[in-house]
């Protein structure tokens, strides 16, 4: 045999056994079990606190099977950006180690990123690993190296975890003004003002749900500059309307809940629209 074939069958059955070897070992190395960053079950937690230096520091308590925050905002918080947070009190821990006090500018903790607190326990963010870029993060005395995929929750505005829903489930829209049409609950279906022709009463409920179900694209600050146009929406079970302003113009169009100091940014102006004959 030729001294190329012999290098091709050495070749061959080093690919051979390297094969065999990833073949055994992946369910050793997939069966790595990590140690979680706490023991806190994220359904035993009831209230949540985000301080950090990008805004007014802020809490949410949950309520049932809903949360709601009530610093600075007195409003529904974002359900399912929680429970993505609150997925950090499992990620699992790259390293532990005692956290050596006289060092905490080395690892970003003499001014930290941001400081969330899951009733008791305290989750303290400083910075990144010079080389693998995982986060360090400080529980106590002790110092954790964990993958850095929640920055962008610790460092978030309270006007970010506010719910992008207009209305709660439990809301229900009894009469809608908008500086150009109404829309009024009546025993028999819903009525509109200006009469629409070729509109029917199908079209109308419609465009109600349509205000009942929107999710916003964000939350923001309301802006200093009010508007002289407003939609307000009657709710059943409550005594006062709601007021929002109307801010459209170029760049987004906002409704503000100018009491709360939250603007709500909608994706196109369609509810804004009258309801529309189809044909």
């Amino acid at each position: 045999m030729r001294k190329q074939s012999w290098i091709n069958l050495f070749l061959l059955l080093l690919v051979l056994l390297l094969g065999l070897w990833v073949w055994l070992t992946p369910e050793e190395a997939s069966n790595t079990v990590r140690t979680p960053l706490t023991q806190l079950d994220p359904a035993a937690v009831n209230s949540i606190e985000i301080s950090n230096h990008n805004g007014p520091r802020f809490v949410m308590q949950r309520q049932g099977a809903d949360w709601r925050m009530t610093e600075p905002y007195p409003v529904r918080a974002n359900g399912p950006r929680i429970d993505i947070l609150l997925d950090l009190l499992s990620t699992p821990q790259i390293e532990a180690f005692p956290l050596p006090a006289d060092r905490l500018a080395e690892f970003g903790l003499d001014r930290p990123l941001a400081e969330l607190t899951f009733n008791q326990t305290r989750i303290i963010f400083g910075g990144t690993h010079p080389y693998n870029y995982r986060r360090y993060l400080r529980i106590g005395d002790q110092l954790y190296l964990t993958n850095d995929i929640f920055p962008h929750h610790a460092l978030a505005r309270a006007e970010e975890f506010v719910s992008h829903a207009l209305f709660a489930e439990d809301e229900t829209i009894e009469e809608i003004q908008t500086p150009t049409w109404r829309l009024t609950r009546q025993p028999d279906g819903w009525a509109m003002q200006p009469e629409a022709p070729g509109v029917d009463v199908a079209q109308l409920a419609e465009k109600v749900a349509d205000w009942q179900h929107t999710w916003v694209a964000k939350v923001i600050q309301a802006p200093a500059t009010p508007s002289d146009q407003n939609v307000t929406i009657h709710l059943a079970n409550r005594a006062e309307p709601l007021v929002l302003e109307v801010v459209n113009n170029k760049k987004q169009i906002l409704l503000v809940n100018r009491p709360l100091g939250l603007a709500y940014q909608l994706n196109n102006d369609s509810l804004l629209q009258p309801p529309a004959n189809r044909d």
